[in-house]
């Protein structure tokens, strides 16, 4: 089944039925042409500044990061932490009310929490020294009382498989899979019988700047390493309903969330 896109916006109910089915969604030139240019700036401004929190690609050593500190291009950053609170820019998009609105339709609360502790991110994948990442829903490490957070990932430029796009397996957050299924850290086995035909039908969607994808953070997506010569940028951050609460001494609770509350 192919990923649904939506260019109208307005029939928010129509895009709930479609994620609840999905579990992901695309918006199409969602982020105004405006916007998405001054938030790539200031990306590119908080990426020369280097200041933590931040994650290098060798500290994961994912297939094709490299492979130690001393290694060619261990200085590589995978992604900068730590966003929203960087420069109001950032912010601004955290909180615009356009998508909170309709995060708050995918989660049925119109009190809605910015989860800090998890992606919140400004994600890099870098032609010569980015990674694979491998088949995974992002609740593997997450701890909340209910599993129920969207992510908003949002294009700074063109996206596509050849520049380590990120692939989403539709229908997956319905799905359940024995642990033989999965790696020791959590990865999806491809091949497993269980997990083979719903890898089959996974869906790579192509972006251009100012898309957005929204998607359940228990549907399985990857990526692979990017081919072209061009850096590819996203900014992601994630959400919960403000009554779903992290779990006491998780990472998920580790730092404070940033709410909001909607009208209506």
């Amino acid at each position: 089944m192919a990923i649904t896109s939506f260019s109208d916006f307005g029939d928010v109910n129509a895009i709930a039925q479609v994620f609840a089915r999905d579990g992901v969604v695309v918006l199409r030139s969602f982020a105004p042409a405006e916007q998405v240019a001054a938030i790539r700036a200031e990306s590119m401004r908080q990426l020369e500044l280097r200041l933590p929190p931040l994650e290098l690609e060798a500290e994961l050593g994912y297939p094709g990061a490299p492979k130690s500190s001393d290694a060619q291009g261990a200085a590589t950053i995978r992604r900068l932490r730590g966003m929203a609170t960087r420069a109001a820019v950032f912010m601004e998009w955290a909180g615009q009310q356009s998508l909170l609105q309709l995060i708050a339709q995918l989660l049925g609360s119109r009190e809605i929490t910015l989860t800090q502790a998890h992606h919140n991110s400004l994600m890099t994948k870098q032609p010569s020294f980015s990674s694979d990442t491998l088949w995974h829903r992002d609740v593997r490490y997450w701890r909340f009382a209910r599993p129920e957070l969207v992510s908003s990932w949002l294009a700074l430029g063109d996206e596509s498989p050849a520049n380590g796009g990120l692939g989403f397996i539709v229908g997956s957050h319905l799905a359940s899979f024995p642990d033989a299924a999965f790696d020791e850290r959590e990865f999806l086995l491809p091949q497993h019988p269980s997990a083979a035909p719903w890898v089959a039908k996974a869906e790579f969607p192509t972006l251009a700047a100012g898309d957005v994808v929204l998607f359940d953070a228990r549907t399985f997506h990857a990526a692979s390493r990017n081919s072209t010569t061009q850096t590819k940028y996203s900014l992601v951050f994630s959400y919960h309903a403000s009554d779903n609460l992290p779990q006491s001494g998780s990472r998920s609770a580790s730092v404070d969330g940033i709410s909001w509350r909607l009208d209506g």
